[in-house]
């Protein structure tokens, strides 16, 4: 008769947790201790079969997908194209150690003390990085625990929930499960642990709270707990699911609007408080329910994020209650300009009120006199000029001393009242421009002409140089060099290439090419022999383009090429597209000094190699180069001479927003005449792929729109693995070609992102005359309001940018940014505004700007005196004066 272990162990083999749980529910003590005693040892054992079970498994779904890759280049199609091979890719076996839930569900059940189980379900050796769905043993481990004594489950469910750790829990953590549901089930008293609270706020739906045994328990620390508010902010259904408990009597409405108010007033950042401050505005609590805590919330006023301070001030004004002086008072302190305007409401209140002299008050007038804020400025001077007479000396006198603070304006005003002289304009600061720094100069690109350099080069994927100068080095000194050195070099790379090589379809690799070409060089007609029929076909085994990044495709589009002409005997002396420049930039002169040459030996240009020599063409041309091209006889001479002469017009970049459920894309589009559109070919077919700027950038060197108009598509996502960085926005300034949408939302990212970042490539565009100003505006416009980044980070990045010589390229940005930005008609002006039209108007100064915008216009025509306004008519005068 087969005993408890040895069951128990056959269904850990098995890794059949079910087996496991219906096992150890059904014994008794006896078998349970047995099977405790055999356990622990067994670890090291169960660890090392899982190892093996794993590897075969790996093995076998190997081996079967070996199975469709030879049967797919039987047929000459694609792997995936094959029935049942998506079906087979789903199923890979990514689920390894599944020892360790039967393992876990065992020592559960058998293990006889409730602190021993707690100490083994957490045991390092059984737990894991990562927790796919078919490694949950929850139901398993509350089903066999389940046969032990209540107290014993209840002691079990208090020491996991007290065993939890870390302040942000992630939702389905198994961890967490187990104790929130054996807290459950046991009916034990929920620990007072700040971990299980927010645990607890983490994984239970909004919806299933009406009948959570916990709810009563746990509600209230959801107010005590730090960070329980931010661990639920991205769901919004759980202050309203409160909401409708209170209305429905299964909550006390009472405890949620005086949890609020606990919480309040204990502080705390602004993204813990925010959750509370949802949940009070949806109970919407009644004058009635407010007014015996009204000091509470007029202590709100002087402290905490300005949210709370709204919530208060709203509340209080329902009750018509004007708060304590000292309340009201701490409003003008603050930095939100805002409050601050409340805070001066209030207090006219209070010095309508207000018998005697008025000198307590001045300091905090002060502090509102000197606010940032244009709006709120101009009220408190209005407010003390009103009150004037009834300061006496000292408060005076404090005011007066203010005057000297104020810019310029608003001390005019103020000076009268309190006896003070104005201050006077200050004296204009003349603008003296400097040179812009000058625009770097990508290098020169090296070349091989020895065998053994170019057997020693290193074939990477996100090495693109390597290949190209494999490419070229090969196919100069196959045409001229010493052909058995180049076979001896290139021996262990042929090697690679066996006969089984030539049967995969694709090949993702330019190691793979060049192995393959490496060996058609030993062994001429080695795939002929090697292929059933004896054709051969190198397109076949590029990937498609949607399969990939352009940068990954082309270049192995490029290998097939020159592959394909070695095998048909055409091989040229040398390639068109090799780049010049370190860049990937090709230049005129070289190019049209290689296709004199192929003229002179009757070569006829491979098409994907002069396709890529287009793209990768500079538009810097000397009218002796243009002769020269064309002199041209050919039909790629004559192609290259229309591109150097009369170029068509650059492919249109369309920008769309797309915003997923959790992040954010920007997707391109482009519009180009038949020209482009065959040179470009599919290069640029829409595909979900991330492009990697550095990398995309070599094969469209001299159409930088295009590589930065595809890079910017994770510019705004979160999970990003390869979103463009400063570098890159460097490196596209080494390239070629005028900016667009693409290149000008990069670089907006960058001058919000990290000023330093943006603004060296500013000044570089600028001096090379290539900066896309006026969209530049518009995607710094499109950025800020998507809320990246505050705007005073702009308005200081392009002051700077204007101070180091830019100003007249900083003026063509504010032309774009500010029909953009600014606020229309009905809509509210922000202090960022303010500051952004006073660089405006400097800036229109500094470069002798003229042209009227509509909407400085509209701003300038306002009845309110406001900075903002004062701003706007200055700039208005000047771009609509006449020139002298």
């Amino acid at each position: 008769m087969t005993n408890a272990w040895d069951a128990v162990r056959a269904a850990i083999d098995a890794e059949d947790v079910s087996a496991v749980a219906t096992l150890m529910a059904g014994y008794g003590d006896a078998q349970r201790r047995e099977v405790a005693r055999e356990l622990p040892g067994y670890v090291p054992i169960a660890r090392q079969a899982g190892t093996r079970r794993d590897y075969e498994r790996m093995r076998r779904h190997r081996d079967r997908w070996r199975e469709f890759e030879l049967l797919a280049a039987e047929a000459g199609r694609y792997v995936l194209d094959m029935p049942g091979a998506t079906e087979l890719l789903s199923q890979a076996p990514v689920v390894e150690d599944r020892w360790m839930e039967p393992m876990r569900v065992a020592g559960a059940g058998a293990i006889a003390g409730a602190a021993a189980v707690a100490t083994w379900l957490t045991k390092r050796d059984l737990e894991r990085t990562s927790m796919p769905g078919e490694a949950d043993d929850v139901p398993a481990i509350l089903r066999v625990v389940a046969a032990r004594p209540v107290a014993w489950q209840q002691d079990l469910a208090v020491r996991l929930a007290l065993r939890l750790r870390g302040t942000r829990p992630q939702a389905g953590d198994r961890r967490v499960r187990l104790a929130l549901e054996l807290l459950r089930a046991s009916g034990a008293e929920p620990p007072e642990h700040d971990p299980l609270t927010l645990a607890w706020v983490i994984d239970t739906p909004p919806g299933d709270l009406a009948g959570d045994p916990l709810l009563d328990a746990m509600l209230p620390r959801l107010f005590e707990t730090e960070g329980a508010g931010r661990a639920r902010e991205s769901r919004q259904e759980l202050p309203a699911a409160l909401v409708e408990l209170a209305a429905q009597g299964r909550i006390r409405r009472e405890s949620l609007l005086g949890g609020c108010r606990t919480r309040f007033l204990r502080g705390g950042q602004a993204a813990d408080l925010r959750f509370f401050v949802r949940l009070h505005d949806l109970l919407d609590p009644a004058p009635e329910e407010v007014a015996p805590h009204a000091g509470d919330y007029a202590a709100l006023l002087s402290h905490g994020p300005a949210d709370l301070a709204v919530l208060a001030l709203r509340q209080l004004r329902r009750l018509k209650i004007t708060p304590p002086t000292e309340a009201v008072e701490a409003l003008l302190y603050r930095r939100e300009a805002r409050l601050v305007r409340a805070g001066l409401s209030l207090l006219d209140r209070v010095l309508k009120a207000a018998d005697g002299d008025l000198d307590a008050y001045a300091p905090a007038l002060v502090a509102a006199l000197l606010c940032e804020s244009a709006g709120a400025r101009e009220r408190a001077i209005k407010l003390a000029v009103r009150h004037a007479p009834r300061f006496g000396p000292l408060g005076a006198e404090t005011i007066r001393q203010t005057v000297a603070m104020l810019p310029s304006g608003y001390g005019a005003e103020l000076a009268p009242a309190f006896g003070a002289e104005p201050p006077p304009e200050p004296e204009p600061v003349r603008f003296v421009p400097v040179p812009l720094p000058a625009a770097p100069e990508p290098g020169p690109m090296p070349s091989i002409s020895q065998a053994g350099a170019l057997a020693r080069l290193r074939l990477a994927e996100f090495e693109w140089s390597q290949s190209e100068l494999w490419l070229d080095g090969f196919v100069r000194m196959v045409a001229g060099g010493d052909r058995e050195e180049l076979v001896a070099e290139l021996a262990p790379l042929a090697a690679r290439c066996d006969d089984r090589a030539y049967r995969w379809f694709p090949w993702w690799d330019t190691a793979d090419w060049a192995g393959a070409m490496a060996r058609e060089l030993s062994e001429p007609g080695a795939e002929r022999k090697v292929m059933p029929d004896g054709e051969v076909n190198p397109q076949r085994r590029v990937p498609e383009m949607t399969h990939d990044a352009a940068w990954k495709i082309v270049p192995l589009a490029r290998f097939a090429e020159v592959y394909q002409a070695q095998l048909d005997g055409r091989l040229p002396p040398y390639l068109l597209a090799t780049p010049t420049r370190d860049n990937g930039l090709l230049d005129a002169q070289a190019l049209v000094e290689r296709l004199e040459g192929y003229e002179r030996a009757g070569v006829t240009a491979l098409p994907l190699d002069l396709r890529q020599a287009l793209l990768r063409l500079s538009r810097t041309v000397t009218p002796e180069v243009a002769a020269r091209a064309a002199r041209l006889t050919g039909q790629a001479g004559h192609t290259v001479c229309r591109w150097l002469t009369e170029r068509p017009a650059d492919p249109e970049t369309v920008l769309r927003w797309e915003t997923g459920e959790r992040d954010g894309f920007v997707t391109s589009e482009f519009v180009s005449g038949p020209e482009y559109a065959e040179v470009l070919g599919d290069f640029l077919v829409p595909r979900m792929r991330e492009e990697i700027c550095r990398l995309m950038l070599p094969v469209f060197a001299g159409h930088r729109e295009l590589v930065a108009a595809r890079s910017v598509y994770t510019v705004m996502s979160y999970g990003a693995h390869s979103r463009p960085s400063p570098r890159d926005l460097e490196l596209l300034t080494l390239a070629d070609g005028p900016g667009g949408p693409g290149l000008a939302l990069l670089l907006a990212y960058y001058l919000l992102d990290d000023a330093d970042g943006g603004l060296r490539p500013l000044l570089h565009l600028a001096a090379a005359g290539d900066l896309p100003g006026a969209e530049l505006g518009r995607q710094l416009a499109e950025l800020l309001r998507r809320g990246h980044e505050a705007p005073s980070v702009a308005v200081a990045a392009l002051r700077e940018a204007a101070g180091r010589g830019a100003h007249r390229e900083v003026w063509q940005v504010m032309t774009g940014l500010l029909p953009a930005y600014l606020p229309g008609p009905g809509e509210r002006a922000t202090i960022a505004h303010t500051r952004m039209v006073g660089l405006a108007a400097e800036v229109a100064e500094w470069a002798d700007a003229r042209g009227e915008l509509a909407a400085v216009a509209e701003l300038a025509g306002r009845a309110r005196n406001s900075e903002l306004v004062r701003h706007a008519r200055r700039l208005h005068a000047r771009l609509t004066a006449c020139s002298p």
